[in-house]
């Protein structure tokens, strides 16, 4: 069988409904997530979690108090098998796919997975994130411990950006001149600022940039 190569994608889940079936920490976990993203989420399992309980308590999501059957997943885009019974899991990824959901699987069979879920790092508008595939998710939490660090380098440059952006959209038309502008602006010399933590120096040079291309323009 040819290997399997994971395209890298970002979705948007506000409104998007959502089935996790299990109970257990892993699925309190799927759920923190997909709370975190907008998602209209229930759960499948006979017990829970006790954070999870709270979450239902709250209103936050919703709880078939019972054992896995078909008829739950009516009207679910995605849906996260994260129980410890393998036969469970296997027969809610079919029935998923049957209906055209996709699946993430966060316990065994994992070959049954359409996508994973990466180890990433998020702060506010900016995320990293890193996958081995599942080849080796030991190396994909150490890498996402140094992301950490980038994060909170690079999250406040960000938001520096923000408005640059929406300057330099209004001066340029083409998106191959906005391009080549930031090649330009955000040079070398302009991000080893922000890794030093000069962020005023580097916002300076990028604004300077502006300036000579409102001049040529």
């Amino acid at each position: 069988m040819k290997e399997r190569i994971p395209y890298p994608a970002l979705l948007w889940m506000t409104g998007k409904c959502v089935c996790v079936i299990g109970g257990g920490r892993v699925a309190l976990h799927r759920v923190k997530a997909l709370l975190d993203a907008g998602a209209q989420v229930r759960i499948i399992a006979p017990d829970a979690d006790d954070e999870l309980v709270e979450l239902v308590t709250a209103g936050r999501i919703k709880w078939y108090k019972e054992k896995f059957a078909t008829s739950m997943l009516q009207g679910v885009s995605f849906v996260v098998c994260a129980t410890n019974d393998e036969a469970v899991n296997r027969r809610a990824a079919w029935a998923a796919k049957s209906m055209g959901a996709l699946v993430n699987m966060a316990a065994p069979p994992l070959e049954l997975s359409d996508f994973t879920v990466p180890a990433s790092v998020r702060r506010d508008k900016l995320l990293f994130s890193v996958s081995t595939g599942g080849a080796c998710p030991e190396l994909s939490r150490r890498l996402r411990g140094e992301l950490e660090t980038l994060a909170d380098v690079y999250e406040p440059w960000l938001e520096r950006l923000v408005p640059v952006r929406a300057e330099v959209r209004e001066l340029l038309s083409s998106s191959d001149a906005r391009c080549a502008f930031w090649r330009e602006a955000l040079s070398e010399d302009v991000m080893a600022l922000v890794r030093e933590g000069n962020l005023d120096k580097a916002e300076e040079l990028v604004r300077h940039a502006v300036d000579r291309s409102r001049t040529e323009s």
